[in-house]
């Protein structure tokens, strides 16, 4: 989820982009000079799509069965001045999804539950995904997930093939380029605690 103005109502996210509302502002003035009586009341008003999260027919994340496995993640640095190698080890986790569906070539993406809500703009880790189904789907997080936390894990595609998650920002903000999975208003997203 990116900067929008979100409302959670049992279970279903309303979303509103900044796009959004500037259209609906921009319809409102262009419908000419209204007064106050003129304007539109809350039943005129057209009505919110209601985003929904789950799984779809197309496009699914099984998170039932999801499995984590503790380890060490190992890399180097090489100083070129010096030609010195310093090795790093450093704590990881490794989530496993046990089947992910996707329709079109992309990516299984974590994002951090924050303070009781997804944070869309901090990416804590993804997988590359073939289109169709794949099986044993790890993502490896080197950042803290330990049992009960939440993440909010989602459908990205690949929408320029090149096989690397675009998480560059678009459209003041509101978009990435490897646009998240939707079938209608339904995204194809989960949020979920790590288990034991």
């Amino acid at each position: 989820m990116h900067p929008r103005v979100c409302v959670e109502q049992e279970g279903t996210f309303t979303m509103i982009s900044k796009t959004t509302l500037a259209a609906l502002s921009v319809a409102f003035v262009s419908a000419g000079c209204a007064t106050a009586q003129d304007a539109p009341t809350a039943e005129d008003a057209p009505a919110v799509p209601q985003i929904t999260m789950g799984n779809g027919e197309a496009n699914m994340i099984q998170v039932e069965g999801m499995t984590r496995a503790e380890g060490v993640t190992h890399f180097s640095e090489v100083r070129v001045d010096g030609g010195e190698v310093s090795a790093f080890r450093g704590d990881s986790v490794a989530l496993t999804f046990p089947q992910v569906v996707i329709e079109k070539p992309g990516f299984i993406v974590l994002h951090p539950v924050m303070d009781g809500r997804p944070n869309g703009d901090v990416v804590s880790g993804f997988a590359y995904l073939n289109a169709g189904t794949n099986e044993d789907v790890t993502i490896r997080l080197d950042t803290p997930a330990d049992a009960g936390r939440k993440f909010l894990v989602m459908l990205h595609s690949d929408v320029d093939n090149d096989r690397v998650l675009d998480f560059v920002f678009v459209e003041d903000g509101i978009n990435v380029e490897d646009t998240a999975v939707f079938e209608g208003t339904h995204m194809i997203a989960h949020i979920f605690e790590v288990p034991e």
